[in-house]
């Protein structure tokens, strides 16, 4: 054992040279390490998550990544890093952040803080300062190293925490690095020499720098720490309680009980007794060091050595009475004599006989020689030279090795040379192998002297650490104590202050409350007074009178008894009713004149809410009730009783007493007030759409219901599926009323086709050789020389819906086969509905009927391409004979309105609609229904972890409800774009929404609402979502810091994310956008991003359409190039549809599909200007501004980045397709990117990630390591390495105050959202941490 150790000591001896400093510290490494894995299995705590400083152990990854030339380094200018370094002070200064100070502190963890920050070299001053002005406001490690790296001159810091040691070193390889690493870190190891050189031999295991702060980090209780740890680390102000003089005291009772044990034991020659008594005295011993150095300790009663010597003198002629007397003069003189002993030589005389105990083992000095030959097998024999002192013996011993010469000479005296020759090969051996457990083989005189040497240095080292570390621990107790009484003070000030003031502040606010309730009932009775008499007096007037026949004709009229009688006996009702019943407009009636028209409820208030999905059915419902209630004025007006709310525009007033809103108003109010207690009846309308927020909204009203006994809930459906309603409201009764409405003759697409003798080219753009279904395919072609080349190529996916003309069709003519044949069916036609409307006008069948026609569309683009046909065609231009009007949410009450007028005799009126007039709003003279059976449904994209709206087939209850609407007053006709088989294959019921979408927004409005884990609240709901669905949306949430890590509270982002009604990511884009100023940007990016790319690839022209892409192409983004493609097709627009259609054709662009952009944009801009975050004017874009786009793109796509693997081509003009590394694994970028080819260093943005042939990244855009920084997920900076990471796999080469930087920069932007929560109106353009983050954004430089 003593061997093998001496032979490496050796080793490094001889050479001490630069080429095994590696293998140091590669064993230093594996120390560490397994320190680490001993230490995690024997803890459960966990690491810091945010921020944390790892030592030299670092991972082979981080160990070479800041050679690798894909690890980009980091760099601010000084005059920008002095400016947001001032920002960030003047900050903390203003606001003062004083957060809670934890009440588990202890000296133990601060002397852990104290020693962590000494060993990166910080000097004592500056670490009592970071301690002071961090840990007195609540901070910790991480705001002690904060507070040192922003307040520190660059010369001040360590290496490798500030740029400039950086700047120094970039040309220099990794092996220099390493070996300056080493050089500090022994300087920072010497700078207290003593100091560190006795916590390092009392420590016998090396804890590296990041075990410590691990440790500290833990947060551990300060019981389990110091059972752990033992009283080695005790630090003096742990336990004031506790005394050392009278543990001393009993200790050295004991210790002189046992020594005189083992006196006895060798009279006897007694060896094993004499062996255990000496292992007593060993432990008595080492239970009292720790005692010594206590700051209570009384140093008089400290044992001395001289006992030891007394017994050890040599036998003399003279008699007993002479010897007694000498060692009595000699105890009596030992204190004079003690501080003389290190200047004279000491006379200490022993006897190391050991011959009379049967030792059967060497001898020390054959030991010593033995070990010579072993371990310097090319050195001579150790040399031993007697050294006579008087009449006894010393021996000095000298070894020879390849580089020097040891010397050891011994200080005590032994009566013959032989002793004094084993004594010296004793002492060679202890300062050969020190640390080895030699001594156990040798004799037990020597093994004695041996552990009395090493208790002698071990009391020393102990002595020199207490007067080194007195200035530390006096820091320590007194920041202590500071902590203490500042926990106190805030502990003792709320119940000092309640005895003098709760009292009389408590009874003066009962009486206030008391005189605010009285004042309140007087209100609301004047209210409720004035409602009845206005109720009483619109009801008498001629508005009300001359409609109250059309109220009478409808369905729900004759059933309002049963209606009443149902709401009077339960809690909660739910009403089916057909379409064209009354149900929307009757029920709200019915509760208003039961309660303000009876004398006998004049007592009872009456306020009803009725939700409706969209707005335009919440305003056009408010007016139609407005008048059939008898006011001739506007909803909301003083004499009118009923109003409606809408996203930006409140229609209400104090006499409002039945409110038509949307649900999201509703959920609004909720947040305001959870019991809802101003509202005494909710009416829910078109449950059956199952919307998310419909469902969100049933399950907080099953709470509300328990929880009010006095509120009334009714649940209206169009369709018979209701039971469902009923079961989840406890069996809650379910009220039918049939519909009044005429028989619907319906004709499916291959009736419409026979009928009209449309005829459909093979090279239209609706045959289906023209689909746009397409997959990526790897083709290899062989060159010649056998070189072989892999293209990537595009083509046709089957997509298996042509049509397959069953016996059902044979009754058709070949001409209708072979066009059903041909069609795509998955592409409006917007042909045939010319061709259809021109049909109607010319048939005899249906040319002599009046009525308007009302067209089902999938969305604001396909209403504005068929708008734009019909305007354009001859046929339509007469204004006498048609009148077109478009019915959508986005446009402008006054332009809805207008679907609901009659037009004049003569005109027939075109309604171009989305699903909204399905079931929401009722357009009273249609006779003709035009179904295109498609609509837009939310749904999740697992490439893009985004929702999008998609088009699709709607159910067949859908279909159902469409036809519907062109029986309201006479008998109709329904026209379906689509076969009777495809009818036949639609789902009977739309899936609801809660089950098809990512549920971030959802989460987002359970947490701002304080509902608990959105997990417990979901798993209620009429259709409880996958717990797994929710686990992940909670977890984008967290990603993108929208809530708290560690509990289920927004943070200010998350809730200004919960006022947006978009995804999570597009709403965090659309926020910094708007606060950084380049909002007009980023909405079109984000409009583009949830809808389909304006780009399209026909078959055949893929090189075209790439060469017209890559010409529009800029700063390496997708993302941008639509974006410029979206500002020529804005410019080309204002010089005509002719300018804007050629630009199209040239760029192969779809005109639809960036009218849709348009449209989406344009309301994202509008939710964005109504929470207040921009004005109502946006900037310009410039060319300056892409960085910033570039920015805010990073923080709404986050976390699809990719690092690029640059591949260098073999031949100039060879083009190799661009790969990136994701998290996931490797993937392509998509041909179809302008980035296909990017050869470089650095990041990638990427939209979405798809498998074909192989895994492609879609949509992607190059981005710069200060975005990620900024708006990416958790930073955590490696000191020794230089490397900054984010989420453990993003490295960036960069030194600790960068990393510390842009972590207070995130804490600037959350602080500045949270004021912004506080005061709406607060202006960002001027605020110094914008233009501060602006100016760094900007002063990136990065290739485009």
């Amino acid at each position: 054992m003593g061997g093998k150790k001496k032979k490496s000591g050796s080793v490094s001896s001889t050479t001490e040279a630069p080429d095994t400093a590696a293998k140091k510290q590669q064993q230093l490494q594996q120390q560490q390490q397994l320190q680490q894995q001993q230490k995690t299995n024997c803890s459960k705590t966990k690491a810091p998550k945010t921020y944390s400083l790892s030592s030299s152990n670092s991972s082979q990854g981080d160990n070479s990544g800041a050679a690798d030339k894909s690890v980009l380094k980091v760099v601010i200018h000084p005059d920008l890093e002095k400016k947001i370094i001032k920002l960030v002070n003047d900050h903390r200064q203003e606001h003062a952040d004083r957060g809670p100070v934890s009440g588990r502190i202890t000296s133990k963890k601060l002397l852990d803080l104290y020693t962590a920050l000494q060993k990166f070299g910080f000097k004592t001053q500056h670490i009592e300062d970071a301690m002071k002005s961090s840990l007195l406001y609540g901070g910790d490690l991480h705001s002690a190293l904060d507070w040192l790296c922003l307040n520190l001159r660059d010369d001040e810091l360590p290496e490798g925490f500030s740029q400039s040691l950086c700047e120094q070193e970039s040309s220099k390889g990794r092996a220099k690095f390493q070996d300056q690493q080493q050089e500090k870190s022994q300087k920072v190891i010497q700078s207290p020499k003593p100091e560190e050189k006795q916590r390092a031999k009392v420590k016998d295991e090396a804890m590296s720098m990041k075990e410590w702060i691990l440790r500290y980090a833990e947060q551990e209780s300060s019981e389990e720490e110091e059972e752990r740890n033992g009283d080695s680390s005790h630090s003096p102000d742990t336990d004031k309680k506790f005394d050392p003089n009278d543990r001393y005291l009993a200790l050295t009772a004991q210790l002189y009980d046992a020594r005189e044990l083992a006196s006895d034991a060798k009279a006897k020659k007694d060896k094993a007794g004499q062996r255990s008594a000496q292992d007593r005295i060993r432990v008595i011993q080492q239970e009292m060091k720790p005692l010594e150095s206590h700051p209570l300790f009384n140093p008089a009663i400290k044992v001395t050595e001289v006992p030891k010597i007394e017994k050890k003198p040599p036998a003399l002629a003279a008699g007993n009475d002479e010897l007694n007397l000498n060692l009595f003069e000699q105890a009596n003189k030992t204190p004079d004599v003690k501080p003389e002993k290190t200047k004279t030589e000491p006379k200490d005389i022993r006897d190391f006989d050991y011959t009379g105990r049967s030792w059967t083992g060497k001898s020390p000095k054959q030991f010593l020689i033995d070990w010579c030959r072993k371990n310097l097998p090319k050195s001579p024999a150790p040399s031993f030279q007697k050294v006579p002192a008087g009449r006894y013996w010393k021996c000095k011993v000298r070894i020879q090795r390849p580089d020097d010469v040891f010397e050891v000479c011994t200080t005590i005296l032994t009566e013959d040379s032989m002793q004094a020759q084993h004594l010296g090969a004793t002492l060679a051996l202890y300062k050969l192998v020190k640390g080895q457990s030699v001594h156990q083989l040798l004799p037990p005189p020597y093994r004695d002297v041996w552990l009395e040497w090493r208790d002698g240095e071990q009391q020393q080292e102990e002595r020199t650490r207490s007067a080194i570390n007195k200035p530390r621990d006096q820091f320590i107790s007194r920041l202590l104590a500071r902590i203490k009484q500042q926990q106190t003070q805030s502990e003792s000030c709320p119940t000092d202050s309640s005895p003098s003031h709760c009292t009389e502040d408590s009874w003066e606010t009962l009486a206030d409350m008391e005189e605010e309730e009285i004042v309140d009932q007087k209100k609301e009775k004047e209210e409720e007074e004035k409602s009845r008499s206005l109720f009483s007096k619109l009801r008498g007037s001629q508005l009300a009178l001359r409609l109250l026949p059309e109220r009478q004709r409808l369905p729900m009229f004759q059933h309002r008894a049963r209606v009443l009688e149902a709401l009077q006996c339960h809690r909660v009702v739910v009403i089916a009713g057909e379409t064209g019943s009354g149900k929307s407009t009757q029920i709200p009636q019915f509760i208003l004149e039961e309660v303000l028209g009876k004398e006998e409820e004049k007592t009872k208030q009456c306020n009803v809410v009725v939700t409706q999905p969209r707005r335009i059915s919440a305003m056009s419902l408010a007016n139609r009730v407005n008048q059939e209630l008898g006011s001739e004025d506007q909803p909301g007006s003083k004499n009118s009783l009923c109003g409606y709310q809408i996203r930006m525009e409140n229609r209400s007033s104090a006499s409002t007493r039945l409110l038509y809103c949307t649900t999201g108003v509703l959920l609004r109010k909720l947040q305001q007030d959870p019991l809802l207690s101003s509202i005494t009846h909710i009416i829910v309308d078109e449950v059956h759409e199952r919307s998310v927020q419909s469902d969100f909204l049933l399950t907080i009203l099953k709470n509300v219901i328990y929880k009010r006994s006095d509120l009334r809930l009714i649940l209206m459906s169009a369709t018979v599926d209701c039971d469902k309603f009923a079961r989840y409201f406890n069996r809650c009764p379910v009220v039918t009323i049939p519909g009044k409405t005429f028989p619907v003759e319906v004709f499916h697409l291959e009736d419409i086709v026979e009928e009209t003798g449309y005829v459909l080219d093979q090279d239209s753009e609706y045959s289906q050789r023209f689909v746009e279904e397409e997959e990526e395919i790897s083709v290899c072609v062989t060159q010649k020389g056998g070189r072989t080349v892999q293209y990537q190529e595009t083509i046709v996916r089957d997509p298996g819906s042509s049509l397959d003309l069953g016996p059902e069709l044979d009754s058709f003519s070949i001409q209708t086969r072979q066009v059903l044949q041909r069609m795509n069916p998955n592409k409006i036609n917007m042909e045939l509905i010319l061709e259809l409307l021109v049909y109607l006008d010319k048939s005899p069948q249906f040319a002599v009927l009046g009525g308007a026609v009302l067209v089902f569309l999938p969305g604001l683009a396909h209403i504005q391409q068929l708008h734009d046909l019909l305007t354009t065609d001859k046929r339509f231009s007469c204004k006498n004979r048609y009148k077109l009007v478009a019915l959508h949410s986005t446009l402008s009450s006054q332009d809805q309105a207008a679907a609901f007028t009659l037009p004049p005799a003569g005109v027939r009126k075109i309604v171009l609609s989305t699903n909204i007039a399905e079931t929401g709003v009722t357009i009273p003279d249609v006779v003709f229904v035009i179904d295109t059976g498609k609509t837009k449904e939310n749904r999740y994209h697992e490439g893009s972890q985004m929702s999008s709206l998609v088009e699709t087939f709607v159910s067949k209850a859908s279909a159902v409800q469409r036809q519907g609407r062109a029986g309201r007053v006479q008998n109709g006709f329904c026209f379906r774009l689509y076969t009777k088989t495809r009818f036949n294959s639609f789902v009977d019921y739309s899936k609801p929404e809660i089950l098809r979408v990512p549920l971030e927004e959802l989460c987002l409005h359970i947490m701002k609402c304080e509902y608990g884990s959105p997990e417990d609240f979901l798993s209620c709901a009429l259709d409880a979502p996958p717990q797994q669905a929710v686990c992940n949306a909670v977890g984008v949430l967290r990603k993108i810091g929208a809530c708290h890590r560690e509990s289920y509270t927004l943070t200010p982002l998350g809730l200004h994310l919960a006022s947006l009604p978009v995804n999570a990511k597009i709403g965090k884009m659309l926020i910094f956008g708007a606060i950084l100023g380049c909002l007009e940007a980023v909405a079109t990016i984000a409009a583009a991003m949830s809808e389909k790319s304006p780009f399209s690839t026909p078959m055949n022209r893929k090189e075209e359409a790439n060469l017209a892409k890559d010409a529009l192409a800029t700063a390496n983004s997708d993302h941008l190039t639509i974006y410029n493609a979206y500002q020529g097709w804005k410019n080309a627009s204002r010089d005509g549809l002719h300018a804007e259609m050629s630009y199209c054709r040239k760029h192969f662009l779809n005109r639809t599909a960036l009218m849709t952009i348009e449209s989406v944009k344009q309301e994202l801009v509008r939710m964005v200007q109504q929470t207040g975050l921009c004005g109502k004017s946006l900037p310009p874009f410039s060319k300056k501004e892409v960085p910033v786009v570039v920015a805010v793109l990073s923080a709404g796509v986050y976390d699809n980045v990719g690092r690029v693997l640059p591949v260098p081509s073999v031949l100039p003009e060879e083009r190799v397709a661009c790969t990136a590394e994701t998290p996931q694994g490797k993937a392509q970028v998509h041909p179809s990117s302008v980035n296909r080819n990017l050869q470089t260093h650095g990041w990638l943005l990427y939209q979405e990630k798809v498998k074909y042939s192989k895994v492609y990244l879609r949509d992607t855009t190059l981005t710069s390591p200060f975005p990620i920084l900024l708006f990416g997920g958790d930073i955590d900076v490696q000191h020794r390495e230089r490397l900054v990471s984010v989420d453990g796999w993003i490295h960036f080469q960069a030194p600790v105050r960068i990393g510390v930087i842009f972590k207070h920069l995130r804490q600037l932007l959350d602080s500045l959202l949270e004021r912004k929560l506080a005061n709406p109106k607060l202006s960002m353009e001027d605020e110094k941490t914008i233009q501060i983050i602006l100016e760094l954004i900007k002063s990136e430089k990065i290739p485009r």
